[in-house]
């Protein structure tokens, strides 16, 4: 590894037979490069934590140190209606064109400029070199493929194989989407580093608000009501441990995704379950302010943003073990089998069993564990990345 980037240069072989690329030049291995454009077309189609990453990174270095693009859009980003359309268009070229090298986007672009992509599905409508940057959240669609549905697996499967191709560089955002990635691809990449993501700590700013009608204990599960996120076993696991018959309730808070429709039909049929839907920030804040244990035994997570917001709240994650949800606490957790409804329940169990000592300690714990993770470290090691020699 290489300091505080994590960066792991190319070298040796590629995977698969016979796929052995020359070393590159002294200039290109160093990480540096001069005013970059970033590439943020994910910001058309994308309003979830990606989103957020992708318009703080923008933020920090355009218009002073990068240029910024947008799809077909040029510069500035669209909203409302707008936004939805060109999203729209967008995935019907995507789908259409795919790695086309018909009417690639900024294909006049100066040849040493760098485009940093902020997510891997749109290096396919633009040119790539090796000078470039890709930035990888997980390689899901590839590693767990019958978690998406089969038009997306192919899209980002054709990505990743340009992105073989080509050999650009690449930043990762946890050793375990790293890690995945080498098993899939090898390391004949420019560069590959990893930096952690951050809590978005402006979400736990502000007053506390009580969820109406939500009394007594319960355990809290934020995240989109989506088929990796395993909620069902999350909620057996409740549903057999008696838990409802202790006076223990469940709150499930998220957007829906693909698969919602099962888990809230499975939801509604085990008593002492809890659906706000989308709540305002200051309940959220209450709920992670007043929750026994976050329960979030997900199949997938590229980062683990889930229980590193749980841990700034000094919340005790139960999460999926060997994962980035762990690395993103530092293991500071309980680790389940994520397909092992019995094993979530006895962790639910444990989670209760803790004494006030045990509670405050291990709240201390993850409380430093989140400060760790802040937003300033990120954009530097980013300025690290681009700017700083």
């Amino acid at each position: 590894m290489n300091g505080l980037l994590n960066i792991e240069p190319r070298q040796g072989p590629m995977s698969g037979p016979g796929k052995v690329r020359s070393t590159r030049s002294a200039s290109l291995a160093t990480p540096a490069v001069e005013r970059p454009l970033f590439d943020n077309s994910l910001s058309v189609l994308n309003r979830t934590g990606a989103w957020h990453i992708a318009r703080d990174l923008c933020q920090e270095f355009v218009p002073q140190h990068a240029q910024v693009r947008y799809w077909r859009l040029g510069e500035h980003a669209p909203e409302g209606l707008a936004r939805k359309l060109a999203a729209r268009l967008m995935m019907v070229e995507i789908n259409w064109l795919r790695d086309s090298s018909w009417c690639l986007i900024g294909s006049k672009v100066i040849e040493e400029n760098t485009r940093v992509f902020l997510d891997p599905l749109f290096v396919l409508r633009s040119k790539l070199t090796e000078r470039d940057i890709v930035l990888c959240h997980d390689v899901g669609p590839l590693s767990h493929s019958s978690l998406y549905d089969a038009r997306t697996v192919e899209n980002y499967r054709t990505a990743y194989e340009k992105i073989r191709k080509h050999g650009p560089a690449i930043v990762f955002v946890s050793e375990w989407s790293r890690n995945s990635f080498i098993s899939l691809y090898g390391l004949n990449f420019r560069f590959l580093a990893t930096i952690p993501l951050y809590v978005r700590a402006g979400l736990f700013e502000g007053p506390l608000e009580a969820l109406p009608g939500l009394t007594g204990l319960f355990f809290l599960t934020v995240g989109a009501f989506e088929t990796r996120k395993n909620h069902i076993a999350a909620l057996e696991a409740y549903r057999d441990g008696g838990f409802y018959q202790r006076g223990i309730r469940y709150v499930l808070c998220g957007s829906r995704g693909e698969g919602h429709g099962r888990i809230i039909e499975f939801a509604k049929s085990v008593p002492g379950v809890v659906m706000p839907g989308y709540v305002p920030d200051s309940q959220l804040r209450w709920l992670y302010a007043h929750a026994e244990a976050f329960v979030l035994p997900s199949l997938l997570e590229g980062f683990g943003m889930p229980a590193l917001e749980a841990a700034y709240m000094g919340l005790l994650p139960i999460v999926s073990e060997g994962s980035a949800l762990v690395e993103a606490v530092e293991g500071v957790c309980l680790q389940v089998p994520p397909r092992d409804a019995a094993a979530i329940g006895e962790a639910m169990r444990h989670a209760l069993s803790r004494t006030s000592a045990e509670k405050a300690e291990t709240s201390h714990r993850l409380r430093e564990v989140a400060a760790r993770a802040s937003k300033e470290c990120f954009l530097q090691k980013w300025r690290e990345l681009l700017i700083e020699r």
